[in-house]
């Protein structure tokens, strides 16, 4: 891999640390709501959740933001670097994809972030009539960047980055490549039960990814440091 070591050293720090915050925003968030995963999917215990949950959310949704999309960024344009010596125009694709999936993911996690929490303390304090209209609110936000942001546009795009660079990727390291299109396979799931509203199968996309795609991320950093990657 013709690239400066001193941008692979510090991509390969990048991503592990992406990895341990995104792990770190799993554990964050449910930490708020005793661990039921159950009450992320009813806005209506979602939002009743009280201010300690809401500012665990916030935290979590900082974490995510960091640590499934921004620091992500640098290794996108590593990969792309090393993989365009196998198919250019594909790299190109690829990676454009991967940018939009993760300026989509920051930019919905972002949202989350500033609107979730404030709106669950509104809740808290409201009388029982704006109650209803803050659920409202709530559920409006909620459309907008989980089903929306993240949950279809984000996911197609990541969808083709995944798949793409797992692809490419094989005739590189073929554990590498496996692992990045399985993830891929799992955003297309995610993709495909947001659209038709499958909640069984956005689930077990969602799931996947949030596991998966921490692990694949400390992996390649560790690869990277290792020089396994060359």
């Amino acid at each position: 891999m013709n690239i400066d070591n001193s941008f692979r050293k510090l991509t390969a720090i990048f991503a592990i640390t992406a990895g341990v915050l995104a792990l770190l925003s799993l554990v964050v968030g449910l930490s708020g709501v005793n661990y039921d995963f159950e009450v992320f999917s009813d806005t209506s215990s979602l939002i009743a959740a009280g201010s300690t949950a809401g500012n665990a959310i916030r935290w979590s949704y900082w974490f995510n933001m960091l640590g499934n999309y921004l620091l992500l960024i640098p290794l996108a344009l590593l990969l792309f670097q090393w993989l365009k010596s196998v198919n250019s125009s594909f790299a190109e694709l690829y990676t454009l994809s991967g940018l939009i999936y993760l300026i989509l993911g920051a930019t919905g996690s972002a949202i989350l972030a500033a609107t979730w929490p404030f709106l669950i303390d509104q809740f808290e304090v409201a009388s029982t009539a704006a109650r209803e209209f803050l659920v409202i609110e709530f559920q409006v936000v909620n459309a907008i960047a989980e089903k929306g942001l993240h949950g279809v546009l984000q996911n197609l795009a990541g969808a083709i980055w995944f798949l793409g660079i797992g692809y490419l990727l094989r005739s590189k390291h073929m554990g590498v490549g496996n692992f990045a299109f399985a993830i891929g396979v799992f955003l297309v799931l995610n993709t495909v039960g947001n659209v038709f509203n499958i909640e069984a199968l956005s689930l077990l996309g969602l799931t996947a990814n949030i596991l998966l795609g921490p692990i694949w991320s400390i992996l390649i950093g560790i690869f990277l440091i290792k020089g396994n990657l060359e």
